[in-house]
C-alpha cells in the first residue's frame, strides 16, 4: 500500500475514532440525562416528571411572609395498573375536594402516566399512604413531594407581587422581575411502576442538588399597605372609579411602602381574573397629570428670576383663548397673585407665568425630575411622554399638565423634590445601602421655602381643604385632568383623572404618597373631592401606626 493511502486509511480511522469519542463524552457530560430520559418515555411503565423545588420567599421590611412556598404532595398513578378504582376514587376524594367520577374519569384515561391531584396540603400524606395500600395499588400509585406558591394575604399588593406559573417560574410582578434570585430548577425523575407491589422513583441526575433560590425582603411595610388597601376601597366604593392607585414612599430614601391598585386580584387563583385586574397602574400607565405640575412650572418662573415673588396678573375672569383652545379656571378670578394663582389653581394664572419659560428652561426642569426615563425600579414601569417642547403651545399646555402624561411613581418622585429638594431614586428592594440621589438642589432655599409654604396653603385654605387634618400638616396639590376623547377628537367633560399628591408632615417631611383615581363618578368629581379626603385619612392613620406626634400647633 502506498504511504499516501496509508495516510487516508488512517486519517478516517482517527476522524471515526474521534467521532465515537466525542459521542461518548457527550453522553456522560451534557447529553446523559435527555438520552436517559428519551429511553426512559419509550417503556410503557416508566415516564419523566418534573418535580418543583423550593422557591425563596418575598418578605415585607419586616420579614413578614407576602410570597412562600408551601410543602405539599402530589398524588400521581398509573392507569393501566391500577386496581379497584372506584374504591381508590371514593377514600381519595374525601381529601382532594374533587368528586369520584373526576377521578374515575382519569384512572381510565388511555395513558401509562396522570397526575390525580397536584399540590394536596401534607398533612394528608399518612391517609394517601393508608389508602394506596389498602386497595392495593401500591405498584400503581404513588406520593411525590414538592412545593406550591402560596400568598397568604391574598390580594394585598397583589398587582405589585405577580405570581408564578405551574411550572414554577415567575410569571409577572416581583415574581417575574426576581426570578433569576427566587427559583432554581425542578428535579427531574424517572417514575416506574414495578412489579414486586411499589413505585420506584429515580433522578436522573445524580448530582448534588444545587438550590440558587435567596429569600428577599422588600421595602413594603405590612401596615402601611394594608391602610393604602383600606382607602382605595373606600374610594372604589364611593366613586365606583374604572381605575385607583395609591402609592407611599419614605421621602429620604425612597423606599416604596405600600403600593395599591384598583382593579386587583387574588394571586392564589390568577387564572380567574382578567389581564386588566393584574396591572400595576402605579407604573404601567401613564396619565396626564393635570394641575398638579403647577408649583413645578411656576417654582422654575421664580427661581430663573422671570417674576418676583410678589408678582400679579390678571386671571381673564376664568376665560382665555391659548394658541386656537379655550382655557378656563373653574372659578372666574380677576386679579391674582402668585400665591393665590397656586394656592387656588388658576389655569390662565399658571399658563400666564409659563410664558417667560423657554424650552431650554423647561428641559431642564424635566432632566432634574427624572421625566425622559424610567427609573427601573419596578416591572412593567414606562417612560414619561413628553410634549415636543419646540412648540411653545405645548410648554403653556404642559404647566397646567396636559399634553403630557407621567405615571403616578414619576408624579410622586418628583413630589419628593418639593419636600426635600432632591430627587431621590425609587427603590422597592431592601437594602442597607445609602439612597441612590439622582438630582438635588433643583430649586433654590428661597424658591423652594415658597413652594412648600404655600402647598401648605392649598390644604389649609385652598383647593385641597378636604385633605387638612387636624393632627398633621400635610403639603401638596390637588389634580384634574380631562381625559382626551379620540372619538370625538377634544377632551371629555365627563371623563376625568382626580389626583393629590403630597407629603407631611410638612413641617418635617418623612413621607410623600399621591392618590390617582381614574374616572370617578358622581358629584364633582375633581382631585378635591374625589382624592384629597382620602389623602387625609390615609395620613393619619399612617402617622399614627408609625407613633409620629402631631405637628400642628395645640394639638
Amino acid at each position: 500500500m502506498s504511504p499516501a493511502k496509508i495516510k487516508l486509511v488512517t486519517f478516517f480511522l482517527l476522524l471515526g475514532f474521534s467521532v465515537i469519542l466525542f459521542r461518548a463524552a457527550y453522553l456522560q457530560l451534557i447529553g446523559r440525562l435527555d438520552y436517559v430520559e428519551r429511553i426512559a418515555e419509550k417503556f410503557p411503565k416508566t415516564v419523566v416528571v418534573r418535580i418543583p423545588v423550593y422557591r425563596g420567599s418575598i418578605k415585607d421590611r419586616a420579614g413578614r411572609d407576602l410570597a412562600l412556598s408551601y410543602p405539599t404532595i402530589s398524588i400521581y398513578a398509573f392507569p393501566k395498573v391500577v386496581r379497584n378504582k372506584e374504591d381508590l376514587a371514593r377514600r381519595l376524594s374525601a381529601i382532594l375536594n374533587e368528586k369520584e367520577d373526576v377521578l374515575i374519569s382519569k384512572l381510565n384515561e388511555d395513558k401509562k402516566f396522570v397526575w390525580l391531584a397536584r399540590n394536596v396540603d401534607r398533612s394528608y400524606k399518612n391517609y394517601v399512604r393508608e389508602v394506596i395500600k389498602d386497595t392495593g395499588n401500591s405498584p400503581a400509585v404513588g406520593i411525590e413531594e414538592g412545593f406550591t406558591r402560596v400568598y397568604p394575604h391574598g390580594h394585598l399588593a397583589s398587582n405589585l407581587m405577580g405570581f408564578v406559573g405551574g411550572d414554577g417560574r415567575g410569571l409577572e410582578g416581583l415574581e417575574y422581575a426576581l426570578d433569576s434570585v427566587l427559583y432554581s430548577k425542578p428535579i427531574k425523575r424517572i417514575f416506574v411502576s414495578a412489579s414486586k407491589g411499589y413505585t420506584l422513583a429515580l433522578d436522573t441526575d445524580d448530582s448534588p442538588l444545587n438550590l440558587k433560590t435567596s429569600d428577599v425582603y422588600t421595602t413594603l411595610d405590612l401596615g402601611i399597605q394594608g391602610i393604602a388597601e383600606d382607602v382605595r376601597d373606600q374610594i372604589v366604593k364611593d366613586w365606583n372609579p374604572r381605575r385607583v392607585a395609591i402609592l407611599v414612599m419614605d421621602v429620604r430614601t425612597g423606599d416604596i411602602l405600600a403600593l395599591a391598585t384598583y382593579p386587583y386580584y387574588d394571586p392564589n387563583h390568577y387564572r380567574d381574573y382578567p389581564p386588566q385586574s393584574r396591572r400595576n397602574y402605579a407604573v404601567t400607565d401613564l396619565f396626564e397629570p393635570g394641575s398638579v405640575m403647577k408649583p413645578f412650572f411656576i417654582g422654575t418662573a421664580l427661581d430663573k428670576g422671570y417674576i418676583p415673588y410678589n408678582y400679579t396678573l390678571y386671571a381673564e375672569m376664568g376665560k382665555m383663548e391659548i394658541f386656537g383652545r379655550i382655557v378656563r379656571d373653574v372659578h372666574p378670578y380677576g386679579t391674582l397673585t402668585l400665591d393665590q394663582v397656586l394656592i387656588k389653581s388658576s389655569n390662565i394664572g399658571t399658563i400666564k407665568v409659563a410664558r417667560f419659560l423657554s424650552k431650554k428652561d423647561v428641559q431642564e426642569l424635566f432632566r432634574k425630575l427624572y421625566f425622559y426615563d424610567e427609573f427601573h425600579v419596578l416591572p412593567g414601569e414606562v417612560r414619561p411622554r413628553i410634549p415636543d417642547l419646540q412648540y411653545p403651545a405645548n410648554i403653556l399646555y404642559a404647566s397646567i399638565g396636559q399634553g403630557i402624561a407621567l405615571n403616578l411613581l414619576h408624579l410622586c418622585a418628583a413630589f419628593g423634590v418639593l419636600a426635600t429638594n432632591q430627587l431621590v431614586k425609587p427603590r422597592i428592594l431592601l437594602t442597607n445601602d445609602p439612597p441612590q440621589i439622582l438630582t438635588s438642589g433643583v430649586f433654590s432655599e428661597r424658591t423652594l421655602r415658597w413652594l412648600q409654604k404655600n402647598l401648605m396653603r392649598v390644604v389649609e385654605e385652598g383647593t385641597a381643604k378636604l385633605a387638612r387634618s387636624q393632627f398633621f400638616t400635610i403639603a401638596g396639590k390637588t389634580g384634574t385632568s380631562q381625559k382626551f376623547d379620540f372619538a370625538i377628537r377634544r377632551y371629555s367633560r365627563e371623563k376625568v383623572v382626580a389626583y393629590f399628591v403630597g407629603y407631611f408632615p410638612a413641617t418635617n417631611p418623612l413621607f410623600v404618597a399621591g392618590i390617582m383615581v381614574d374616572e370617578p363618578k358622581g358629584p364633582n368629581p375633581y382631585g378635591g373631592t374625589a382624592a384629597a379626603p382620602y389623602f387625609k385619612e390615609l395620613v393619619e392613620r399612617v402617622a399614627f401606626l408609625k407613633g409620629l406626634k402631631p405637628d400642628k400647633t395645640g394639638q
